[in-house]
């Protein structure tokens, strides 16, 4: 068939309207129910035309074609099976970040930030969840420092609210003290103590006075804004001027002061600190009964000097050495005592300026005050 073909071609190529190819020719030819493919290429060579002839039989791949067809149903449900798989596997991949993310997230929007999202992977989902970690600190910090700022308005308000009551309280004494005075002058009833009197109301007025100028500075120094100079100053003499300054208070009662006190250059402010030790030791004056004693010690080494004042008397209780230093607070046993309430908590603040150790502390004999400061190099 194949010489058949050629023989054609040949003949066609003599007749009379014959048309030479000239590029390559492609057609199927079918003999005995079996296709054929025929190819016929031209090629010119020194002038001459020449032609290649090319036949191959096209049932094996017929035959292919239809094992391809009787197979096909099955390859498409093996496909789409594993189409299926791939896909429930892809899902599940895909789906279980996002649900751990959609968890994370509904708990932050419960304001529980105790569980963070895992980051296995630099693409868009790790990203995700690296930004909702990141959103989740920045909340529970935020929220964090909202509720230390609402505790701390609250304390203020507390400590306002306190602090009114306090000098209410403070200012109605001497006021009712002046006004029984005042009533008493105006009646005309003991005229002879009539300096008694008056003498009684300029005490009112001084304890007035310096209630307010007290208040004003213990206002300055809470202010935060307040920023004392320091400077190197000799802490010896300071205590030996604030002895020398209430050496009355000392004489009108009969105890000794001890001073072991060393001769140490500190750093700090010297007229406030010179305020805290005036603070101390007229607390310590005001509750040390008559034949004891007042100790004054200054103990340092290269770094820090201890200024510490102790009296002979009653201890403070627990509950109380937290609450001494609040403003306008006495310990019952010494509110029949002079003061304003203030000295202590002036003392508190001052120190604090000076980023000072300070406390109070019972001894075997006493109560002991006591605060540190640093030694100049």
């Amino acid at each position: 068939y194949f010489l058949q073909q050629i023989k054609e071609f040949q003949a066609g190529l003599y007749a009379d309207n014959a048309k030479h190819l000239q590029h390559t020719e492609e057609y199927i030819a079918t003999e005995n129910f079996v296709e054929y493919k025929i190819i016929i290429q031209p090629v010119i060579e020194s002038g001459v035309t020449g032609y290649i002839f090319a036949m191959t039989s096209l049932q094996p791949v017929d035959e292919a074609i239809a094992v391809v067809q009787q197979f096909y149903p099955y390859f498409l449900g093996f496909t789409l099976l594993c189409v299926i798989v791939l896909a429930f596997i892809f899902s599940k991949w895909l789906a279980k970040p996002l649900i751990s993310i959609n968890r994370i997230t509904g708990q932050i929007a419960n304001l529980d930030f105790t569980e963070k999202l895992p980051v296995r992977s630099e693409d868009e989902i790790g990203q995700l969840s690296q930004n909702v970690n990141d959103l989740s600190s920045r909340i529970e910090a935020y929220i964090d420092q909202l509720k230390q700022d609402l505790d701390k308005e609250k304390q203020l308000e507390n400590t306002r609210k306190e602090f009114i009551a306090g000098v209410s309280h403070e200012l109605k004494t001497p006021l009712a003290v002046m006004k029984s005075c005042l009533s008493i002058l105006k009646d005309g009833i003991a005229a002879k103590k009539r300096e008694h009197y008056f003498q009684a109301m300029e005490d009112e007025i001084e304890r007035m006075d310096l209630l307010v100028v007290n208040m004003l500075d213990l206002a300055k120094f809470e202010s935060g804004t307040y920023k004392p100079e320091m400077a190197p100053f000799e802490i010896d003499k300071v205590i030996t001027d604030v002895c020398r300054s209430l050496a009355e208070q000392i004489q009108e009662k009969n105890f000794s002061i001890t001073l072991r006190v060393l001769s140490q250059m500190v750093i700090g402010n010297k007229g406030l600190i010179s305020r805290v030790i005036t603070n101390f030791l007229s607390n310590a004056i005001r509750h040390t009964e008559n034949g004891h004693a007042i100790i004054i010690a200054v103990n340092g080494n290269d770094q820090t000097a201890e200024i510490s004042i102790e009296n002979q008397g009653n201890p403070i209780s627990e509950e109380d050495k937290k609450k001494i230093w609040d403003q306008f607070y006495r310990v019952e046993a010494r509110t029949s005592k002079a003061g304003t309430g203030l000295g202590l908590s002036i003392s508190k603040e001052i120190l604090e300026l000076h980023h000072a150790i300070y406390g109070v502390e019972n001894t075997k004999d006493g109560v002991r005050f006591f605060f540190s400061l640093p030694v100049q190099p």
